[in-house]
């Protein structure tokens, strides 16, 4: 009769040198994936995505002047009627190119950005988008086009916005547009209002 038995200890070394070198490595990085994963898991779970939606709003009026008028107004002229501002003394710019800036600059020193020109053809059609120091959670593209219309023009406007849009806000952007056209641009044009230091008059 034989007896036929196996050496522990060369196994557990070859155990120790290969396997266990590698398994504890891969169990670490397993390791680093599952908390990984679970954080993101947690972070995703903490963003609130009810109110991304994409609004689009489409105006447009008919003013009394020619559109290289209105086009100047819109423009060179733009701080003369603008009334959305930051601090009622600032005075409104709007750099006539692309890569340009439309906004504010305070009478104390700093300003704000409220939209960037990316496509200028003068006196046709104006698009400017974000970055704006109005776009909390947002952005916007906005189309403004001039159309001549006998001795007038008809101003277009199309916007767009998407993001953390809700009803309030899209409302917000919907009056804003219409109180803008109807009556800061098309009373500055047609009448002469000006803005004084807290609203046209």
């Amino acid at each position: 009769m034989r007896l036929n038995y196996a050496n522990p200890i060369p196994i557990r070394d070859m155990y120790e040198r290969w396997v266990n070198l590698r398994s504890s490595s891969a169990a670490e990085t397993a390791q680093h994936l599952r908390r990984y994963a679970e954080h993101s898991k947690e972070v995703a779970q903490k963003v609130d995505h009810s109110e991304y939606r994409h609004v689009k709003l489409e105006m447009e009026m008919r003013i009394n002047a020619p559109r290289e008028r209105v086009f100047a107004a819109m423009t060179t002229e733009f701080d003369n009627w603008w009334p959305h501002r930051y601090k009622p003394d600032s005075t409104c710019y709007f750099e006539g190119k692309v890569g340009g800036y439309c906004g504010e600059s305070f009478s104390g020193g700093g300003g704000a950005i409220t939209g960037m020109i990316v496509y200028f053809d003068p006196p046709f059609k104006i698009i400017a988008s974000s970055p704006s120091s109005l776009s909390r959670g947002t952005t916007s593209y906005a189309v403004d086009t001039l159309v001549e219309d006998g001795e007038g023009c008809i101003y277009k406007r199309s916007m767009e916005v998407w993001g953390s849009v809700s009803e309030e806000v899209e409302k917000m952007f919907r009056d804003g547009t219409r109180a803008l056209m109807e009556e800061a641009l098309k009373g500055y044009v047609e009448e002469g209002k000006r803005y004084v230091g807290g609203g046209a008059s």
